[in-house]
């Protein structure tokens, strides 16, 4: 019992400390432990064990997919048609219980952790991301944000946008309104 705490404690600071890069090098590598398991289990005739993997497996490919930013970089969308390749191919096996078609889906995960382990070597630290700069918005100039009606009541004096989504609706409205205030930096 010990072993399986301490290697748990181990993994949860990995994952607590680790780069954005590191990130997804650990996702791929437990996709494919999923995808080996389920493969390895349905050998074995454990049916559900299986089925339970491949849900992984697949939950692992879902995530990244959802975290895939192709309007951020042309690449990303590339990347976006790798995984829902897999993603569909898995999709495929849960439907035709052919889970020997594992076999052609992992040198594909395995070249993704590949790359994404070189990532990690060429840049060990996290890079460093566009800031958002946050303004503070007061009563004064609250009027060009809300057309006239006065906000001023509504929230605390001084309060402070810093959301992308108040950055976002801000920017729309001054280049709807032609306001001369502007969130973005």
């Amino acid at each position: 019992m010990f072993e399986y705490g301490a290697t748990n404690s181990y993994l949860e600071t990995e994952v607590l400390t680790a780069t954005p890069q590191k990130l997804q090098m650990l996702l791929i590598g437990g996709a494919i432990r999923f995808g080996q398991q389920a493969l390895h289990l349905k050998n074995d005739g454990q049916d559900e064990a299986a089925w339970e993997a491949l849900l992984r497996c697949r939950g692992v490919i879902t995530e990244i997919l959802i975290n895939l930013k192709p309007n951020v970089a042309p690449v990303a969308s590339q990347v976006a048609g790798i995984y829902l390749f897999l993603f569909r191919e898995l999709s495929d096996i849960q439907i035709s219980n052919q889970y020997d078609k594992i076999n052609a889906l992992l040198p594909v995960l395995e070249e993704e952790r590949e790359t994404w382990r070189q990532v990690c070597e060429v840049m060990p630290e996290a890079p460093e991301g566009p800031r958002e700069e946050v303004k503070e918005i007061t009563a004064a100039n609250s009027q060009h944000l809300t057309g006239g009606l006065d906000i001023s009541d509504a929230a605390p004096s001084g309060a402070h946008w810093g959301s992308s989504a108040a950055t976002h609706s801000a920017g729309q409205y001054q280049s709807e309104h032609g306001s001369g205030f502007s969130l973005d930096a």
